[in-house]
């Protein structure tokens, strides 16, 4: 199934909010909803279904079973409310996220009925999560308010304008979607009639869109306005001069110890290939041009080594690495049997030349630590793993407990992708199911090291 642009975009774990680029995403077999649930869009030949008017008069109701209404709070944290609207919509962002992640990543297609290890399905789960999140932005959001927190011109303008915004956004994509397909001619409009067009239809396409995910304005509006207070209490605790701002000495101990905990080495590698090799006779071949090679380069002084070992990748290496660019790896890497422990075995400036692999032998040379590569990228781990604990601390200090939302979460989200395939008919325009397709082959060198960052 192809998906609705999402109006704003969790990425899962960080609780950090952007924009999608896209109109539209979609794998060719691994989407949210058709991934959740086994089925996918109606085909482009069945006539489309009709959206019920138990879903157009109050989304949240409809797939709550009655159990909830668009206007119903849930949760109170101080002065701030939680709405069901805006808890289901984060359920219905879970499940979007999580499905198209583990396709993506892995290939795997979960039913919401799959148990996990806690012996919870994967709908009560996603269920829980989504409540979490919530909770946590509502959280933030009162204690910006307590610590008179507030939010810059530009965000308040754009919460402001978020409606006429994203009507205008999503009347647009309609427009030029229209007229790629020739349904509509640009002559027969002048800027005004134009303009009347891309109104009616972007509101259309946006309420659409908010159904897609379960919500509604309301829901959405409230969400939105949580992210911007939990963005703004985070610059004002853990910007310049905030009371959480860490020194780089707390960073410098942060790093040395995410360093130390993830094993993570910098090192560059030579892979002699034996994949091609026929017979046992072409792979003793190879094993001999590695060890050969292995022996010059083990022979040079420290000061020539690393330029030695760049033009032997440049002449050598198979893996599809770049020559003379250096690799970062972690003891959690999906990694070929016996190369990161080849590298872990090492000190900086050291070779070593692995046993035949299933991509065949790789020379190996330890590179000195580079921690200023990720020092941002752990000064930011560092911030969110702060601001959750003290989120969780505010919790129980504003009498926060367990918040739930009473329904069926699999009957939840079976009738939301049954929702959603009926959207997906009504407002497909092309009537064919396209999208990009993630799958792509992979070189030696992802297989040998599975990221291969710097």
């Amino acid at each position: 199934m192809k998906h609705y642009r999402l109006p704003a975009l969790l990425l899962a774990g960080a609780m950090t909010f952007g924009l999608a680029s896209c109109g539209s995403s979609s794998s060719s077999s691994g989407s949210a909803s058709s991934a959740a649930s086994g089925s996918g869009a109606s085909s482009a030949d069945s006539a489309p279904a009709e959206i019920p008017q138990e879903a157009l008069d109050d989304v949240v109701s409809y797939l709550t079973d009655g159990a909830y209404t668009k206007d119903d709070v849930v949760a109170t944290v101080g002065d701030t409310t939680v709405s069901a609207a805006q808890m289901l919509y984060w359920t219905a962002y879970q499940q979007y996220y999580m499905t198209n992640y583990y396709y993506r990543n892995y290939g795997y297609t979960f039913q919401m009925s799959d148990t996990l290890q806690d012996g919870t399905t994967v709908a009560d789960s996603l269920l829980a999560t989504s409540v979490d999140t919530a909770m946590a932005y509502a959280v933030a959001t009162q204690k910006a308010h307590d610590l008179g927190v507030t939010l810059s011109d530009d965000n308040a303008k754009a919460l402001e304008n978020l409606y006429a915004n994203n009507v205008t956004s999503y009347g647009e994509d309609r427009w030029t979607t229209f007229v790629n397909a020739g349904l509509i001619n640009e002559a027969d409009f002048d800027d005004a009639a134009k303009n009347d067009w891309i109104q009616e239809h972007g509101a259309e396409f946006y309420t659409h869109s908010l159904m897609y995910y379960a919500t509604t304005e309301s829901g959405y509006q409230e969400m939105y306005n949580n992210n911007y207070y939990y963005n703004a209490l985070q610059e004002h605790l853990f910007g310049e001069g905030g009371s959480e701002a860490p020194t780089d000495e707390t960073i410098n101990d942060y790093l040395q110890s995410y360093i130390s905990d993830n094993g993570i080495v910098w090192a560059r590698c030579i892979l002699f290939s034996t994949q091609d090799a026929a017979d046992d006779a072409a792979a003793d071949e190879v094993l001999a041009q590695a060890q050969a090679v292995y022996d010059e380069l083990a022979l040079l002084p420290a000061d020539q080594l690393s330029e030695a070992f760049t033009e032997k990748q440049s002449q050598y290496d198979k893996s599809g690495y770049t020559a003379g660019e250096v690799q970062r790896y972690s003891n959690s890497d999906s990694l070929v049997d016996g190369y990161y422990s080849a590298i872990a075995a090492l000190e900086p400036g050291q070779i070593a030349m692995t046993e035949k692999t299933d991509y065949g032998y790789f020379i190996v040379l330890r590179e000195a630590d580079q921690p200023d590569t990720l020092r941002d990228s752990v000064k930011s781990s560092y911030i969110m793993s702060t601001y959750d604990s003290l989120i969780s601390q505010w919790k129980s200090e504003y009498g926060v407990g367990d918040v739930s939302l009473n329904i069926d979460a699999q009957a939840f989200f079976t009738k939301l992708n049954e929702l959603q395939n009926t959207l997906y008919s009504i407002d497909n325009v092309s009537g064919t199911n396209t999208g990009s397709d993630s799958s792509a082959g992979s070189s030696s060198a992802a297989a040998a090291s599975g990221s291969g960052s710097n």
